[in-house]
């Protein structure tokens, strides 16, 4: 591309997107075009020519299908590659739909950044390889020109001045001969190409210029144009001999002029070596990107099958454990109740034990569980009017024993008016029970604060802040993750399992929200829960696509 940087659309109507996609591919250095919209993204191909278009599925207006279709009736941005990148629409009748339109991939979000831009440089580099194509076959098209000028000269003395000129100044290797083949003109080019001065290869059969196993071929175009029309030219591809023996590809341009006493040929040459080499280059691209393919596709199959089996697992086992752990409680409980007779103290201590015992691997068993149903996505959700504070205020009736057992003081703060919003009460209230008891059982017996206030878009943001020891910078995804606890006290390992915090995320993501935490070492840690006005997934299944891309 002669040192030019390659452009690259792209399209997102999210600015954030467009900035990140913009922080994954500014390693590649070449230019990033942004487009707000599928609108502007037409305006921009109107104007430029880019080596691909990484474009957005859900956008308003138009979205990323209707655009894609439109950029594929224009004939400058037909050939233009197109990856759709999409949060949501990962279903297989979208990726359908979207290779249909004539997309050469289909890539969801988050975007693993090493793949992204291994797949962005494969096809800027086949630009820059076409590019480099269209420039050479425009030299071609041209030397084909000065040759039709010559064939067309009739006067022969306003013809040589010119083709003199020609012939000095042309990049490629031009050369006439007559009907008996001997070369007549052999202008600097062909020196350099054939390793002849122009006096030697005066005189020589054109043929003793191409390799054996061409000269038949070139030997028959030459004859064939005799009974053809003038304006008939030939073109091929064959080896060229050197004068040190040394062969080397060339495309050859054959054309003859006929006047009414003889017939005059003009040859013209081209080095298509590196053009050889650049088609070499690119066959092995392809092939590698679609290896790249063919082993993504199988290690994402690999993938689902694995959380698929571990899914099936951890259901069977939960299922299996819930019957004798059940028994456990049952009987420790009619125990406890003296249905059996009395108890000792050290017997009634013991059974206690037992009782805790079970009950907190019960909850392990019912949080696996749910764990098993998100990854497998048949959690179905049930939509309702939820209050707020109200809800919260139900909530502190239920964990204010918890809460005065460790000494903990539970205040409300509400902003604003009341505000109801629709979504799974259920599952809203087991992520703030949740995120009750942990802030109760780390808070160190101190005050705990929870603020409700409702968002610009109507939906609503809880804030749970205790006082306790707080969570190190480095830890804060961590605690996400499935059964990580970062407490050292093996007490407090026990009152948990590990999967409270990944399960309510996941669940506030679910109902379309978002679960994050806020946290200073040695002062204590906030928790921020924020939901949307409505939950507009009513008829989901289970997961969300772009949740599921996690899972």
């Amino acid at each position: 591309m002669n040192g030019r940087t390659a452009k690259i659309l792209m399209v997102d109507d999210r600015p954030e997107n467009l900035l990140a996609l913009e922080a994954l591919l500014e390693p590649l250095g070449q230019t990033l075009v942004r487009a707000n919209s599928g609108q502007e993204a037409l305006r921009a191909l109107l104007k430029d020519d880019f080596a691909v278009i990484l474009l957005d599925v859900q956008m308003p207006q138009m979205n990323g299908f209707e655009c894609a279709s439109i950029i594929k009736t224009r004939e400058r941005s037909r050939s233009t590659p197109i990856i759709f990148l999409t949060a949501l629409n990962k279903e297989e009748q979208h990726v359908f739909e979207g290779y249909s339109v004539g997309a050469v991939d289909y890539m969801s979000k988050p975007l693993n950044a090493d793949i992204l831009r291994s797949k962005v440089a494969v096809f800027v580099e086949l630009y820059a390889k076409n590019e480099e194509l269209r420039i050479k076959d425009r030299e071609l098209q041209e030397a084909e020109r000065l040759a039709l000028e010559v064939r067309h000269g009739q006067q022969m003395s306003a013809t040589e001045a010119r083709f003199e000129e020609i012939l000095a100044t042309a990049n490629d290797a031009i050369l006439t001969f007559g009907g008996d083949r001997r070369i007549m003109l052999f202008n600097r080019a062909a020196e350099t190409m054939f390793g002849y001065d122009a006096a030697d290869a005066e005189g020589m059969d054109v043929l003793s210029l191409i390799a054996l196993d061409g000269r038949e071929d070139v030997q028959f175009e030459i004859e064939s144009m005799v009974t053809s029309s003038p304006e008939e030219g030939r073109t091929m591809q064959v080896n060229g001999l050197r004068a040190n023996g040394g062969e080397l590809p060339i495309e050859l341009s054959l054309s003859r002029q006929r006047s009414s006493t003889s017939s005059e040929y003009t040859l013209i040459g081209r080095d298509i070596r590196d053009r050889a080499a650049a088609e070499a280059a690119l066959r092995q691209s392809a092939d590698e990107l679609r290896m790249l393919n063919t082993e993504l596709s199988r290690r994402q199959q690999d993938l689902e099958h694995a959380i698929g089996a571990r899914s099936r697992f951890y259901a069977s086992m939960s299922h299996e454990l819930r019957t004798p752990i059940n028994a456990i409680l049952g009987y420790s409980s009619l125990m406890l109740d003296n249905i059996y007779g009395a108890l000792n103290d050290q017997q009634t201590e013991g059974l206690e034990r037992t009782y805790r015992a079970a009950k907190h691997l019960l909850e392990l068993v019912n949080d696996i569980l749910d764990l098993s149903k998100m990854e497998a996505g048949k959690i179905e959700l049930m939509v309702e009017p939820v209050p707020f504070p109200a809800t919260i205020e139900e909530l502190f009736a239920t964990v204010r024993p918890l809460a005065d057992k460790h000494g903990s003081e539970l205040t409300l703060r509400p902003e604003g008016t009341p505000i109801t919003i629709v979504s799974d009460a259920r599952r809203v209230r087991q992520i703030l029970l949740n995120l009750f008891s942990n802030a109760i059982k780390f808070g160190e017996g101190k005050p705990i604060e929870v603020s409700c206030l409702p968002t610009e878009s109507g939906g609503i943001r809880i804030g749970v802040t205790d006082q306790g020891p707080g969570i190190d910078k480095s830890d804060t995804r961590r605690i996400f993750e499935e059964f990580v606890q970062l407490s050292q006290s093996p007490e407090k390992l026990q009152e948990g399992t590990g999967l409270g915090l990944p399960i309510s995320q996941r669940l506030a993501e679910m109902l379309g929200g978002s679960l994050d935490v806020e946290s200073i070492p040695g002062t204590g840690s906030t928790f921020w829960l924020e939901l949307p006005k409505d939950y507009d997934h009513v008829s989901t299944g289970g997961v969300p696509p772009e949740m599921a891309a996690r899972i």
